[in-house]
């Protein structure tokens, strides 16, 4: 009986680390955003500040993303 609560625990795991995977990715470009924008009020460089934020932070959304896999997977296997 052992072995049924462990992998019903290891499948709510999975399942936590992958629903936030949604909320990490929108949330890393919207800060990545938010802080361009604000150097391109403060340093009057619209619109670069917004992209590289944008790009930023789709770069750390993406590295989330694949952290995220990549830590489930490794659970899943070991």
């Amino acid at each position: 009986m052992p072995t049924d609560r462990s992998d019903a625990g290891n499948a709510l795991r999975t399942v936590g680390a992958l629903s936030a995977v949604g909320l990490s990715f929108v949330m890393a470009i919207v800060l990545g955003t938010a802080a361009g924008y604000g150097i391109d009020r403060l340093a009057g460089s619209s619109p670069w500040g917004f992209l590289i934020g944008f790009f930023l932070g789709l770069a750390a959304a993406i590295r989330s993303v694949f952290r995220t896999v990549a830590s489930v997977s490794k659970d899943e296997r070991g």
